[in-house]
């Protein structure tokens, strides 16, 4: 990439060695102090020519990305560059509307509050940690940077492992683009280092990772009482309901399960299926599974999750799971073995689709956040069963819904997700204005649009009297209880008897209380 590499922690300091990470996030404070000052229509502008920089670096941030299980530059510019260009474009747009202040309605104020003037305002956090992610480096870090800045927080980001260059070069876009340098602190990519700066001081953590590095962030934090949000993992479920359109179900399932070699935390994992229509899903799944393109198709998984995935697949096969399609299918007695030689001689296992059947949620596979090419297909009665099958998961990050939109729509009151998707899955979630973000096992809180945007701030209320009446200034009288009984009343009453009780209870009050001054 021809432009500068932006400098990481270690650069930014002086050559002896002496400056500590607390006076890094001090300069950090510095910039960020000036940096919030300035209108949101400013800061907006230096970072509007970001989307112009991804489009000028595109391949050489593709090139940054090393991910086995990326399907080369195709799939990355539709995963991470165009979403993130997208999400400039929709920030440059709309961030002035979000995070203006907020007039407080002078009718909508209790009359007995007297004469107030209130406003609430969207104030930075200060210094936000962004803990990045592995499986999509560019796009999920690149928005979460870009709205704490333009909400006008400084940013540490500690990359994941082998994300180091192409988060170098985000940042320097960013730079580039008109960002002060100073206003973002690059870590390495060593837990320690995230560890180090929550020791350090941070104002807020965004965390995207598995359940178990939310557990181990929220422990570090709780002294400090510091907010997180936690974009966790998933094992996301497909409901296919009377009526849906098969082909495409077996479609977007094929999609799902190529998309980044499986790496994807919302992919589709269970399938519940009902048994009437199990006999021709199967065969319709079959169909694409058993085609050219399908079974020259390959992906590379890491060894660690290769292994928890075999075993996942023997347990699941134990307690009656079959294998239903896989290109290793008739060979499964010597898979363990053939995993295992893979897996010591390549940090990296190649393997292609996987497809179980006959699977029941109490099995161990159907609770696990594995990114690889796994389906599941869990046959059912009917949505009940569906809906009481898929609570058995801890995990709740998205629910994709197959079938006619009137029967969806009714279902999704019934459903625990951060996001339901009906006749499609993932792709939807790519809409810049769109929130993200799960339940339980899946993390808390969201990032992107809107509400993504207000996360990076917190609210400040300011309210200034008019007027020279201050009752509650006053020394307490004989006759504060009655009128301020009688106001209650009045104002929220039931009924328009016991409300005339109450105004004649306050006029009465006043008179007496005016008599006695």
């Amino acid at each position: 990439m021809s432009v500068a590499t932006p400098p990481t922690v270690t650069d930014r300091l002086p050559s002896r060695g002496e400056t500590s990470l607390s006076e890094v996030f001090s300069r950090a404070y510095g910039a960020q102090l000036t940096w919030s000052q300035l209108p949101i229509k400013e800061r907006i502008s230096k970072i509007r020519s970001v989307r112009n920089l991804l489009v000028e670096y595109r391949r050489d941030l593709a090139k940054s990305i090393n991910l086995p299980c990326r399907e080369g530059y195709r799939e990355t510019l539709t995963s991470e560059i165009l979403p993130l260009a997208d999400a400039v474009q929709w920030v440059t747009r709309h961030a002035r509307r979000v995070l203006e202040p907020r007039y407080c309605r002078k009718r909508h104020t209790p009359f007995w509050l007297g004469i107030l003037q209130s406003t609430v305002y969207r104030v930075p956090h200060g210094l936000v940690l962004i803990i990045g992610a592995g499986n999509y480096p560019l796009f999920l870090t690149g928005v979460q940077l870009l709205q704490a800045i333009v909400a006008g927080n400084a940013v540490a980001i500690k990359p994941a492992p082998g994300a180091e260059q192409v988060t170098e070069q985000l940042v320097d876009l960013f730079v580039k683009s008109g960002v002060p340098e100073e206003l973002i602190v690059l870590l390495d990519s060593s837990v320690e280092s995230a560890q180090k700066a929550m020791e350090t001081g941070v104002d807020k953590v965004i965390l995207t990772g598995s359940s178990r590095s939310g557990r181990a962030i929220l422990k570090q934090l709780a002294d400090t009482l510091t907010p997180a949000t936690l974009e966790l993992s998933g094992c996301d479920a497909v409901y296919v309901l009377p009526g849906a359109d098969l082909h495409r179900v077996c479609d977007v399932l094929m999609f799902g399960m190529r998309l980044n070699g499986g790496a994807t935390c919302m992919a589709p994992r269970r399938v519940f299926i009902p048994k009437k229509y199990s006999e021709v899903f199967h065969r319709l799944l079959s169909q694409r599974l058993t085609s050219e393109f399908q079974r020259a198709w390959r992906t590379k998984v890491p060894r660690a999750t290769h292994q928890r995935l075999w075993d996942g697949i023997e347990s699941a096969i134990r307690s009656g799971a079959r294998i239903f399609e896989s290109e290793t299918k008739a060979t499964y007695p010597d898979l363990r073995q053939i995993a295992n030689n893979d897996a010591h001689e390549h940090a990296w296992v190649s393997m292609g689709h996987m497809v179980l059947t006959d699977v029941k949620t109490d099995m161990s596979l159907c609770s696990a956040d594995i990114f690889a090419p796994l389906i599941m297909v869990i046959p059912v009665e009917d949505w009940a069963d569906i809906l009481h099958s898929d609570s058995k998961c801890p995990y709740a990050l998205t629910v994709s819904i197959f079938g006619p939109v009137e029967d969806a729509l009714r279902m999704t009151a019934y459903v625990s997700a951060g996001t339901i998707t009906i006749n499609d899955s993932i792709v939807p979630t790519a809409d810049p204005q769109l929130p993200f973000g799960g339940r339980g096992e899946s993390g808390f809180g969201v990032t992107r649009g809107d509400e993504g945007l207000l996360e990076m701030t917190v609210p400040r209320v300011v309210s200034i009297r008019k007027g020279s009446w201050l009752p509650h200034a006053t020394p307490p009288t004989a006759t504060d209880e009655s009128l301020l009984d009688g106001l209650l009343q009045w104002k929220h009453s039931e009924t328009w008897m016991e409300r005339w009780r109450g105004i004649r209870q306050t006029i009465l009050a006043a008179i007496s209380s005016r008599k006695s001054n």
